[in-house]
């Protein structure tokens, strides 16, 4: 028996070697012990709340994890496995709305891993090159680095995309046509199908029954929106929409965050296109967030970076007239919720709950994260402020926690936030284009 990304690598291979190829059988691999531990495994590393069944990955693991295992894998083989519906909660959205998440049950969490490992890799072999949203080996970081070179190209007319509500108007018939082309396996469609239709619970305990949509929350809902959203990757080039030759329009996809770059002057063809393809998959344009831009005018954001073209303010004078270039930098958004996440840590109202020494550790790990993700970026400005912010912030949080007059902390005090109590800084930015 192979190991499991051997069979991972044998499954793409098989796909990518014969686009039209459907698989027939794959129950026996998805019912694999192998796959069924490999699935838990990564359940558990990403941690979560329980379903509405109450049960923690804690629970679980002091109940004994083979036996959990042992149970799911008797339910799919014997197709007794029921899905539970998820349990809704809503995260608050900086515009004031919230963002509606569905959380399965651990259980339901790790079948949707297992066919994920089982499916991804088929899938793998038709998604784009420029689709890098929750895909293996793919990143933010490279999505930003494909925007940086379409703008050193001269390519600085931009559509900034936004999808409304992408994840509640998923058609569930057309994704699971889309799915079919690839899979014939009744056993695997009827799962997803049960996973599109799980209601979902709310907190006055009444359930309502999706017609469209997939719930963000799910293990396996990033890899049905980019099934979905090949769709318009495939009919874009199809298009030959990015044709150097032609429109020379490239689109840059991140899930459902996009943005489309061109050397055309006539952007609203573009847009106009984006717009037509995505109706055929029952989805449209957010008026209020969709827009057309001159990058070497007005900037745009993208997956948390603020790109613009500017004279390059070293090579302006002497005699050289200057160059344009293009910077990147975290977006007034990114650090604005960067500090929104430190005040609530260093909330100075629960300074008689939480000492210090937690604190810091709870800072380093936003900090640590934060700069590890701009760190390729123009971030040297941004990380100097917010690395004052924090000390300013940290500072304030131990005069109140200790009754002591903030103004008689001095530069000693900023030391020991570093030699004593072990504070990080910002990494140093690392300029890899």
């Amino acid at each position: 028996m192979k190991p499991v990304g051997e069979l991972q690598d044998s499954l793409y291979r098989a796909a990518k070697a014969d686009r039209r190829k459907v698989f027939y059988s794959l129950k026996d691999k998805i019912c694999r012990t192998d796959v069924l531990y490999e699935a838990w495994g990564r359940v558990r590393k990403n941690g979560g709340a329980a379903g509405v069944d109450r049960e923690t990955i804690q629970d679980i693991e002091h109940g004994g994890v083979g036996q959990f295992l042992s149970d799911i894998q008797r339910e799919l083989l014997t197709e007794t496995y029921w899905v539970e519906p998820v349990r809704r909660v809503f995260i608050p959205k900086p515009d004031g709305r919230q963002r509606p998440l569905g959380i399965p049950t651990v259980r339901d969490r790790v079948v949707q891993q297992a066919v994920r490992l089982i499916i991804e890799p088929i899938f793998e072999a038709d998604f784009h090159e420029f689709s890098y949203g929750y895909r293996p080996n793919k990143s933010a970081q490279q999505a930003t680095d494909e925007v940086y070179r379409f703008l050193n190209y001269g390519l600085t007319g931009v559509v900034d995309a936004d999808i409304q509500g992408f994840f509640d108007h998923v058609n569930h018939t057309k994704l699971l046509s889309f799915v079919r082309e690839r899979i014939a396996d009744g056993f695997v469609i009827g799962l997803v199908r049960k996973w599109l239709k799980a209601g979902a619970v709310y907190l006055d305990n009444s359930v309502q029954y999706p017609e469209e949509g997939t719930p963000q929350g799910g293990v396996i809902s990033p890899l049905l929106a980019n099934i979905y959203l090949n769709r318009l990757d495939a009919q874009w080039t199809e298009r030959k929409m990015d044709d150097r030759r032609g429109y020379d329009a490239h689109m840059v996809r991140y899930a459902d965050d996009m943005v489309i770059l061109t050397s055309q002057r006539n952007v609203q063809h573009a847009m106009a296109a984006l717009s037509g393809l995505l109706a055929g998959l029952d989805l449209k344009l957010s008026e209020e967030k969709s827009r057309t831009v001159d990058a070497t005018k007005e900037g745009f954001d993208f997956l948390g970076f603020r790109f613009i073209r500017r004279l390059d303010e070293k090579r302006v004078g002497g005699g050289g007239g200057g160059r344009m270039v293009t910077r990147v930098f975290p977006s007034k958004k990114s650090t604005r919720k960067f500090r929104e996440k430190a005040r609530m840590i260093l909330d100075t109202r629960a300074s008689h709950l939480k000492d210090e020494g937690l604190a810091v550790r709870q800072l380093n790990f936003l900090l640590v994260g934060w700069g590890n993700y701009f760190n390729h970026s123009n971030a040297s400005k941004a990380f100097r402020h917010l690395q004052r912010f924090i000390e300013w912030k940290l500072m304030k949080f131990i005069s109140v926690r200790h009754k002591r007059p903030y103004t008689s902390m001095g530069r000693e005090s900023i030391e020991l936030l570093y030699d004593t109590l072990g504070l990080k800084q910002f990494p140093r930015v690392r300029y890899v284009r």
